[in-house]
């Protein structure tokens, strides 16, 4: 004997239309013969709530999740929901790790910028700047010529090694992101010795990406200044200007269509560097407009993050300029939170943008692969 559905599962809701004649019965049209149970158009309980021996009234069934997302086509909340929990599952791979790896890069201006202001060559401002003004007749002080090119190379140094870990840990996030869709928490160790065979590619993909991405919008300004100093002035402004839009737009369309999906095609695929850009250019097909809004998106977000977690040392450094004893250790002060600045900011910042890069390559290749199939075999596999 079926057994007995609850008090009003057969009774629509306050307002709805009367139900079809015969539609809380066996054998409704539509209805295999059994247990009699609502109809799709009213009301009852949820998928996976229906009470025991009767089919869920309607809908389909939850999506398979075995990790930070649903196996499914993912939307913008998702891909960042996906991002931030990948994060709190794995902070020492993703950010610890983050941290790490760019203090070990960073050790090297470190060093140098210690250098520089023991032998006096990280000054920020002249002694001379408070000698008295000089007489009528004799000779105007002249700053030396070297004066600032220490602190030049040393705030230079800081963002071209920084730059090496940030490669390194976009690669290794990507991995870590794929790992936790399949429900997986990685280890350093596991995630450094999975990313290390490709990311000398990935540096080479990365500097491409760069060489690319920014020659046309050089080009075409740099041919507006040699012709506003060699034919007109107007002219060389108009072509800088308009030549600098198309190389703008060149820009966008390289970074999105090419570049943008290629990491995380490059690590997960395990290709090199030209068959990640044709994977990324398949890819992107069809969706350059949602691509580009979820990359601006995402980089504004970690504009305005890094802006917050740099303030206060940027305000660390100028406080220097008026408690340091002399002007090499303000100068080393303001490069060295600079320096820490950069770290905390790319062992934040990095993770997130790298884990959204790699949730939308797998949004596309379940759009346009089926590859949530793949997933959902690979969870089921391991669950066993």
């Amino acid at each position: 004997m079926p057994p007995v559905p609850p008090s009003g599962w057969n009774v629509p809701p306050p307002g709805w239309a009367a139900p079809p004649q015969g539609w809380g019965q066996s054998g409704h049209p539509g209805w295999p013969p059994g247990p009699s149970a609502p109809p799709p158009a009213y009301g009852g309980p949820q998928p996976g709530h229906a009470p025991p021996g009767y089919p869920p009234p309607w809908g389909l069934p939850p999506a398979h999740k075995p990790g930070i997302v649903a196996l499914r086509p993912l939307g913008l909340g998702d891909v960042y929901d996906g991002a931030f929990k990948a994060i709190r599952q794995n902070p020492k791979t993703m950010v610890g790790l983050g941290a790490l790896v760019t203090t070990a890069f960073m050790l090297i201006p470190v060093l140098v910028s210690v250098v520089l202001a023991l032998t006096d060559n990280l000054v920020l401002f002249s002694d001379d700047v408070f000698a008295p003004e000089p007489l009528p007749g004799d000779a105007p002080l002249e700053p030396p010529p070297t004066e600032g090119l220490g602190l030049t190379v040393a705030q230079t140094a800081g963002p071209l090694f920084a730059f090496p870990a940030t490669v390194a840990l976009t690669g290794i996030c990507v991995l870590v992101v794929h790992r936790a869709v399949l429900g997986r928490r990685t280890a350093i160790g596991e995630a450094w010795a999975a990313a290390r065979g490709q990311l000398l590619r990935l540096l080479g993909l990365t500097l491409l990406s760069g060489l690319v991405s920014g020659l046309p919008l050089a080009v075409f300004v740099g041919l507006g200044v040699v012709l506003a100093l060699t034919v007109s002035e107007g002219l060389g402004v108009l072509v800088g200007v308009l030549g600098g839009l198309v190389g703008l737009l060149t820009f966008l369309f390289l970074q999105v269509r090419v570049f943008y999906l290629a990491p995380a095609a490059l690590m997960l695929e395990r290709t090199k560097v030209f068959a990640a850009l044709r994977r990324a250019w398949t890819l992107s097909s069809s969706q350059f407009w949602r691509l580009f809004g979820i990359w601006l998106l995402t980089g504004l977000v970690v504009a305005v993050v890094s802006q917050v977690i740099g303030i206060p040392f940027a305000m660390g450094g100028m406080a220097a300029l008026f408690l340091a004893p002399d002007s090499s250790f303000a100068g080393l002060v303001m490069v060295l939170s600079g320096y820490v600045s950069t770290i905390i900011v790319g062992a934040v910042t990095i993770p997130f943008s790298a884990g959204v890069s790699a949730l939308l390559y797998l949004d596309q290749r379940i759009r346009k692969e089926a590859y949530d199939v793949e997933l959902i075999a690979a969870s089921q596999h391991r669950a066993s």
